[in-house]
């Protein structure tokens, strides 16, 4: 089939070379200069299938009487379809990572690195938190260990040692990569297997060609030599969504906002060797080669703070946690982002027909998208050549978050 993807983040890129290996003739729509320009710039890189699915299960836990009212309001009244995220997204996840280490060792050989998780806090109360996730990640066959102040610094020898720790949870069979390299390899490889990029092309709208089966991708650099498509593929982000919203549909999905900062490591001694969590801020901090990363949690607009005043949490908490890792002072030595993310009240992507005839959909991972994209293209493109999925896909059904129908 002749396939357009809207979208060259790493759900779409991935969406696109596992089309590409099929067989099908992929023309790929992105609106940034180049791939991985936008929620896949900048993720932390870890990549913990049981944590992701543990710390989904806790957030439900926690606020599930809103989580109730949310879908009730979006859908009607009607019960979320799948009222514990973590099982479908542990499944998801454990699966994508598979795909993932599968493509890395064929086209990318020694990508990612295990490097291992801590989770740390200040607060001794907080404690019960990391209880609770360890017994999580127990029911999800994950070891971990719940360790003293003491024992986390022997562990983790960079930790500033005049910082308050109140206790860590492990976790050390978890693997961190970098998401934008991988995409950007992972794109040339679509290329030679056929796959067409057209960057810098804002998708305005698709429509269905009247008395006929094919769609048109009406977008800001209009060809009259691209003949309509078999199908699209929407990979968008949170564009999916207006794109969907002329056929009628509205789909429950939220934008939110991430910020990260990058820097040049000053003194390798002095740097994380572990991918370290702060349970309290919800802050990772993660070493890429010479590089060391702050990402803090996707936050709703109504709690967004000024756009200066965005990034000075994840500058204090490098700060604080690792004092002399961040090279500072030098032009280019330090890199700030932000870009939107999309999510589903129930921290699961829509994946598989949009309900528009051929129409996909392969949208809303939130913070997940690195964790999920090669699991979800590989369904998708399973779906598409009419073979069964490897995983069970029903919690991922795209009709779960369309408004009842009166």
């Amino acid at each position: 089939m002749k396939l357009a993807v809207l979208g060259a983040g790493v759900v779409g890129v991935t969406t696109a070379y596992e089309l590409a290996q099929d067989g099908h003739s992929v023309t790929v729509f992105e609106r940034r200069q180049t791939a991985a320009e936008e929620a896949s710039f900048s993720p932390g890189g870890l990549l913990a299938p049981e944590w992701t699915a543990a710390c989904a299960a806790l957030e439900w836990e926690r606020v599930n009487e809103r989580q109730q009212s949310w879908w009730s309001k979006l859908l009607g009244h009607r019960s979320p379809f799948n009222p514990n995220p973590g099982p479908a997204l542990l499944a998801m996840a454990c699966h994508s990572l598979e795909r993932l280490s599968q493509l890395s060792e064929h086209l990318m050989p020694s990508f990612g690195e295990q490097q291992g998780l801590m989770t740390v806090w200040r607060d001794p109360s907080v404690h019960p938190v990391a209880a609770r996730l360890q017994s999580i990640l127990a029911d999800y066959g994950c070891k971990s260990l719940l360790t003293d102040a003491e024992h986390a610094r022997n562990l983790e020898a960079a930790l500033n040692p005049d910082i308050t720790l109140a206790g860590s949870l492990v976790v050390p069979e978890t693997w961190s990569a970098n998401c934008r390299q991988f995409v950007l390899q992972l794109k040339a490889h679509a290329q030679h297997a056929g796959c067409r990029f057209r960057f810098a092309t804002e998708v305005l709208g698709i429509q269905h060609i009247p008395g006929q089966r094919g769609i048109r991708v009406l977008s800001t650099q209009q060809d009259a030599s691209i003949e309509p498509f078999d199908g699209v593929v929407l990979c968008a982000g949170e564009a999916t969504r207006g794109l969907l919203k002329p056929y009628g549909l509205d789909l429950s999905m939220e934008t939110r906002v991430a910020h990260a900062v990058s820097g040049l490591i000053r003194e390798p001694l002095d740097a994380p060797s572990a991918t370290i969590h702060d349970l309290q801020q919800g802050i990772t901090i993660a070493r890429t080669g010479q590089w060391v990363r702050a990402v803090g949690p996707a936050l709703r607009a109504s709690r967004l703070p000024r756009a200066g005043a965005a990034f000075k949490p994840l500058y204090e908490s490098l700060s604080d946690w690792f004092p002399g890792a961040l090279r500072t002072g030098v032009s280019g030595a330090v890199q700030e982002w932000s870009g939107t993310v999309t999510t589903t009240p129930d921290a699961l992507p829509l994946l598989g027909p949009s309900g528009v005839p051929d129409v996909w959909i392969n949208a809303g991972h939130g913070m997940h998208g690195w964790l999920l994209a090669c699991g979800c293209a590989k369904v998708l493109a399973n779906q598409l050549s009419g073979r069964p999925p490897e995983v069970d896909i029903t919690a991922f059904q795209a009709q779960r978050s369309l408004p009842a129908i009166a």
